[in-house]
């Protein structure tokens, strides 16, 4: 299995968070540096990283496209461009280096999955509360009975899409999707979960370490 990393050089939401420094070196580092198993892909418009990676040879670090450089460029692009670029046939896991609580028993665990005959696994955070949605009439329950008024571990689960990992076989990005037909979820709980996409995740992850 592949393990593919994109990252920017530049953030919307938290200036210059993929090289701030998190346990001793920057957080784009942190999370490289847990997979010298792996065979790892960064795609970066990163100069810096660009530079950084020829110090790490289970690392193959390449230029995106000049053409796929912006906010508006979807992560399918990206990863549509280097299954073709580099003529990708194995299974690949997608991640991120802004969960920097990713544990690498997880990847090892969807390449598993992946050969068991899925063909994609996603994550997941599993959620036991009360929701509701807005209807052109008003509001309606979506998982739960009002009337009858259920203790919240007894109301069944709801899935959110949580972007820890995402594994597949490329022939899935045919469909636009990194989900395929036969997909397994992946059920990832608090605090791996934790994505830095604000301040505050930010300051969050850094006290739980």
């Amino acid at each position: 299995m592949i393990v593919y990393i994109p990252i920017k050089q530049n953030s919307q939401r938290v200036p210059e968070k993929n090289f701030r420094e998190f346990k001793g070196k920057p957080l784009w580092e942190h999370t490289v540096d847990k997979l010298k198993d792996h065979d790892v892909f960064i795609d970066t418009d990163s100069s810096n990283i660009l530079d950084k990676c020829l110090l790490k040879p289970w690392v193959k670090c390449f230029a995106r496209s000049e053409r796929l450089v912006g906010d508006e460029i979807s992560v399918i692009d990206l990863l549509k461009d280097f299954v073709k670029r580099f003529k990708i046939q194995k299974p690949i896991c997608q991640i991120h280096v802004t969960s920097p609580l990713l544990d690498v028993n997880h990847i090892n665990f969807v390449e598993h999955k992946i050969k068991e005959g899925f063909d994609s696994i996603f994550s997941v955070d599993a959620v036991q509360k009360r929701f509701w949605r807005k209807e052109a009439y008003g509001l309606c329950p979506v998982n739960h009975n009002p009337i009858k008024l259920e203790q919240t571990q007894d109301l069944p689960e709801l899935y959110c899409e949580n972007s820890y990992l995402y594994a597949f076989n490329p022939e899935v990005l045919e469909m636009h999707n990194r989900i395929g037909k036969n997909p397994y979820m992946l059920k990832i709980g608090f605090p791996y979960n934790l994505d830095i996409d604000t301040e505050e995740d930010w300051q969050l992850v850094n006290t739980i370490i």
